[in-house]
């Protein structure tokens, strides 16, 4: 069993996603941030 608190809600560093397709003018360039939750382990037991 295992007992933990959350400590914060974060977002990670910004992603930049580019997709490309030669020959038919095709780009896209899209940023992404992951979502975290840090937290804290109390305790850990062993039943």
């Amino acid at each position: 069993q295992v007992k933990a608190t959350v400590v914060e809600h974060f977002k990670g560093p910004k992603i930049i996603v580019f997709k490309y397709k030669p020959r038919v003018r095709y780009r896209r360039k899209k940023g992404h941030r992951q979502h975290y939750t840090r937290i804290k382990v109390d305790s850990i037991q062993v039943k």
